[in-house]
């Protein structure tokens, strides 16, 4: 049944986009290879994006119904539009002004929703066009760092790295929110590597158009360019104009601020208590492991094996590519990029009690410029043995589809997002029913005034409730208190039969009693 799941149009296309962009730079056409390659991520992308024909739990169930209500408020961002009743619970997945995230990603999420409609590729079209877009960033960087061919393996390696693409699906937690500061933050390093190599003004700006939208989508830690930068000038200050670094730095920094100031100052005028409770609760990452979501200090090198695939010697050795590219590239300004990144990340984000994934997401390429650097010294090796060319060009293109199949990690893939296992297979089934029961209660009783109750056929439904339908909704049965205020409302109350009701419930003819099986 596995190989019947990949053969899908959309997937095959793009295997066969990337082969011709592998052949296309073969040949030397570097261009063509590269318009190729983000064709088939694009492609690669809206494949991996289909494959959940639902909203996953939890963070892209809230993230997409924000999302919706900035569609027709952007500068309001919205959960539960009408709470109904007064809620005693402040946590962030029960707020009307929801500041829980930064915002450009959901603004992003909400203008793609507006075009594509509110469907599952709409949602995650965003990730999938910077999950695209990004490429190019990768091929530069190990150009000028190395030569076109790192640039190039790069691209082509991330393009087809399991970790990036299931981000796009919302498999993973922060997923949406977790791409786009990864690609805004990665895209002000590459700013940054550009400014160092031409000294162009229009680079000073860019560094600080993408480090301000990486800070509105997960806050200060898109910082992190000018925190390079700040190292790159004090290791050059004998060789370079002291003043003149640091005034640049400070014009980039100011138009920094510009960008994401405006924002906080908004919400914070508006909005006084949500935004300094957030901020609060923002703060608390660092000395509590919030959520479940801890570790011990090796959290993230067994990270390792989530993004790149099982087995015992993958960190060791992804870990050791990475050293040999620090040590053999020439420039020392390009080592400094290198070292400083993943030495600022990993270490503060080993530090913090709050760990997951995705906060170190922004390093991932390098951890693939390594391996890049270290299969071209490799196949160069197995080359010099062979003088014909067309053996040549075979050996290396395949070698690179091995490397790229192992990077893919099709099993896990289809482990969580195929219907044809259990396991997850069970919750999958869940969500695609949960999904057809709130679009046929939307269908069943239109723009009546209705309130929907009990809403536990999963874990946050009511969210995906209230997104669907635009009913109220709640997780719980309500009360004979609620029940009252809300009939007094001329709500036509809808309660989700999961078996368990109270006789109350169950004699009240005036509740409209929802049968729903999940599997």
């Amino acid at each position: 049944m596995k190989l019947f799941f990949y053969l899908d149009n959309y997937f095959i296309c793009a295997v066969l986009l990337i082969l011709l962009s592998i052949f296309s730079f073969q040949i030397k056409r570097d261009k063509l290879a590269l318009a190729f390659l983000f064709i088939g991520s694009l492609i690669l992308g809206l494949f991996i994006a289909k494959l959940d024909p639902f909203i996953n739990l939890w963070d892209e169930q809230f993230h997409a119904l924000v999302a919706k209500n900035l569609i027709s408020k952007p500068l309001k961002p919205i959960l539960i539009e009408n709470p109904v009743f007064a809620f005693n619970n402040s946590h962030w997945s029960y707020l009307t002004i929801w500041l829980h995230k930064q915002p450009l990603f959901l603004w992003q999420m909400a203008l793609s929703i507006k075009i594509f409609g509110l469907t599952e590729v709409g949602i995650r079209f965003p990730s999938i066009l910077m999950h695209a877009l990004v490429i190019f960033f990768i091929y530069r960087i190990g150009e000028i760092f190395v030569s076109k061919k790192i640039g190039y393996y790069a691209a082509l390696f991330f393009t087809c790295a399991y970790f990036p693409l299931e981000y796009i699906t919302g498999f993973y937690a922060t997923d949406h929110n977790d791409i786009s500061f990864f690609f805004y933050a990665f895209s002000s390093i590459w700013a940054l590597t550009e400014y160092y190599v031409s000294k162009k003004t229009i680079f000073l700006i860019l560094i600080a158009l993408f480090s301000g939208a990486a800070i509105l989508c997960k806050w200060l830690v898109g910082l992190l360019v000018y925190a390079v930068w700040v190292l790159l000038i004090f290791s050059n200050r004998k060789k370079n104009n002291l003043f003149k670094e640091t005034t640049q730095l400070l014009f980039s920094f100011i138009i920094c601020l510009l960008i994401f100031l405006p924002w906080q100052i908004y919400m914070y005028i508006h909005y006084p208590n949500e935004y300094l409770a957030e901020m609060a609760f923002n703060s608390r990452h660092i000395s509590e492991a919030l959520e479940g979501h801890g570790g011990g200090y090796f959290y993230y090198y067994e990270a390792l094996y989530e993004q790149f695939g099982e087995g015992a010697l993958i960190p060791p050795t992804l870990i050791i590519c990475f050293i040999l590219l620090i040590v053999l590239i020439k420039n020392r300004d390009h080592k400094m990029i290198l070292i400083s990144c993943s030495v600022m990340i990993y270490l503060f984000f080993t530090f913090v009690k709050t760990k997951m994934y995705g906060y170190v997401f922004v390093i991932f390429p390098f951890f693939i410029f390594g391996l890049a650097f270290v299969y071209d010294r490799f196949i160069e090796k197995i080359n010099g043995y062979f003088k014909n060319s067309f053996i040549k060009a075979t050996i290396t293109t395949i070698t690179i589809l091995i490397l790229l199949i192992f990077l893919f990690n099709s099993g896990k893939i289809y482990k969580h997002h195929s219907n044809f296992e259990h396991g997850r297979y069970v919750s999958r089934l869940i969500d695609v029913r949960e999904k057809q029961l709130f679009l046929s209660l939307k269908e069943r009783f239109g723009g009546k005034k209705c309130l929907i109750f009990n809403c536990n056929t999963s874990l946050q439904s009511h969210i995906l409730a209230i997104l669907y339908t635009d009913y109220p909704s709640f997780d719980y049965v309500l009360d004979t208190e609620q029940l009252t205020k809300a009939k007094a409302q001329n709500y036509t109350l809808l309660c989700i039969d999961d078996g368990k009701l109270s006789e109350e419930i169950i004699k009240d003819k005036s509740i409209i009693k929802i049968k729903f099986k999940p599997i």
